[in-house]
């Protein structure tokens, strides 16, 4: 009756668990130590370099690209207008004429300093010869056709024909709002002409770029106070100029997007040289200047002034007397915006032609290395804050402008459809990404990366969902990639 009854106590048998159950609970602890040690091994023992000493010109090259284009191009709009609205009789003349001679002279000089940077660094292939209509540094193929190089600039020369007529009578924003339609026409071309084919995204980004242009004009539209097209002239009076300015304006983003379109094939199908594009269709568009000169003789509504074939010559001397801050005409009150406080428009031109060379070759980088309808998405940015800048004195003088309430959440609306657009990358019919150098897909540089700069992983990529853009996380010699985790 003393000896205690064989087996396991209640306390026992409650204490140890099925053999097989503590088997699988041994190996989950054995897991969850090696975790832990690996976790600690990370954070005390890591010694891979922070990540800003990763941050090389390759890796970071376009996001530094895009800010300066973002900026100069800003600049090069307010500027742009200051000197138009003091050439209120003669703008056709400084579009046709002082512009691209001017921007060609600036040009020749980047050029000669992209000469002597490249012979620096040992490259002698940049020599005078670069110049030259049949250098063969124009493309990796070789030369390259100077009649698609002229086309190169024609685009460009029509679009800055048809919109210099309103410029004058159009606010700063406003101008920036429809200027956004030339991405509209960028994105509808590159469909049509470069087989590039969009997502969602994209469209929707567009769309919300028409949208903040409705969204700036809400208060107009309503109430019509203050009317629609209101605008301040050089002497800080307010003016209401014709519906069918606006109308023109818009026309006038048409060759926008057709030039967009073309520059990126011409960029990409040989891998063409951006500084030797920029020079030879910069010659061709003086030319192109001059056969579109007759446009001045359109009739067009008031108050622009009306020219006829059989004053041109004297159109001509005055144009030049008005540039150099002279007004033409003492009597004539459009002819007085020559005189205006701050400067003549020669003294703004040179400023403008530093920033406008600048953006230019910028802009067909970005063509080059991502896409013209990114290059065209990043404009919108640029428009963004140049209607803020426009309401700087320093920079617009007596036509600054107070942006409104309304046209502020058309700006915010705009810089957002630049994110939605970005979430997702532009292919060709075929399925290749559109970013890289070589329309073919042959010998791109960079791609991978080009591709997510300034692109962000869409809502699904949280949880590794479907079409979700992989992102890493490097631990020790491990990484975790989105959808393993």
């Amino acid at each position: 009756s003393d000896k205690k009854p064989r087996g396991r106590t209640p306390d026992q048998t409650c204490s140890m668990p099925d053999t097989k159950y503590n088997r699988l609970n041994a190996d989950e602890d054995v897991e969850v130590v090696e975790m832990k040690e690996n976790i600690n091994f990370a954070h005390e023992e890591d010694d891979s370099p922070p990540w800003y000493s990763r941050i090389t010109w390759e890796n970071s090259q376009v996001s530094l690209v895009f800010l300066a284009f973002v900026t100069l191009r800003a600049i090069d709009r307010v500027l742009y207008k200051r000197v138009l609205d003091r050439m209120l009789n003669y703008q056709l003349m400084v579009t046709n004429f002082v512009w691209p001679i001017g921007v060609q002279i600036m040009t020749f000089a980047v050029a000669c300093g992209w000469i002597y940077h490249h012979r620096r660094k040992g490259d002698t292939r940049y020599d005078m010869s670069f110049f030259s209509p049949t250098s063969t540094i124009a493309s990796a193929k070789g030369a390259y056709s100077q009649f698609r190089l002229s086309f190169f600039s024609f685009f460009d020369q029509l679009n800055a024909a048809i919109t210099t007529f309103p410029t004058p009578f159009l606010s700063q924003t406003m101008i920036g709002l429809l200027s956004n339609m030339g991405l509209v026409f960028t994105v509808f071309f590159s469909y049509l002409y470069l087989g590039t084919r969009y997502k969602q995204v994209h469209y929707i980004g567009c769309l919300l770029i028409v949208i903040s242009g409705f969204v700036a004009l809400t208060v107009e539209l309503q109430t019509n106070d203050p009317p629609i097209g209101r605008y301040k002239d050089t002497n800080g009076e307010y003016h209401t100029s014709s519906f069918l300015w606006t109308l023109i304006y818009i026309v006038g983003t048409i060759p926008v997007g057709m030039g967009n379109a073309y520059k990126q094939k011409c960029l990409k199908s040989v891998d063409l040289e951006i500084m030797y594009a920029s020079f030879w269709s910069g010659n061709w568009q003086i030319l192109w200047g001059f056969l579109m000169y007759p446009v001045n003789w359109v009739p067009l509504p008031d108050p622009a002034p009306k020219n006829v074939p059989s004053e041109t010559g004297d159109y001509i001397r005055r144009t030049f007397v008005c540039f150099m801050g002279t007004a033409p005409d003492p009597n004539n009150a459009n002819d007085q915006a020559c005189e205006a406080r701050g400067g003549s428009a020669f003294i703004w031109f040179l400023a403008y032609l530093a920033f406008n060379v600048s953006f230019n070759v910028l802009f067909l980088w970005l063509s080059k290395r991502m896409s013209s309808t990114w290059a065209a998405v990043a404009t919108v940015l640029c428009l963004d804050i140049t209607s803020l800048l426009s309401m700087s004195k320093a920079l617009q003088g007596d036509e600054a402008q107070m942006v409104t309430v309304e046209q502020y959440f058309g700006l915010v609306i705009a810089g957002v459809a630049m994110w939605v657009y970005n979430l997702d990358s532009e292919v060709y019919a075929d399925g290749r990404d559109v970013a890289g150098h070589n329309l073919n897909g042959e010998n791109d540089e960079n791609t991978e990366a080009d591709k997510n700069v300034l692109m962000l992983p869409p809502p699904s990529a949280a949880v590794g969902g479907q079409g979700s853009r992989a992102w890493a996380i490097p631990v020790k010699n491990r990484v975790i990639r989105s959808g393993s985790v």
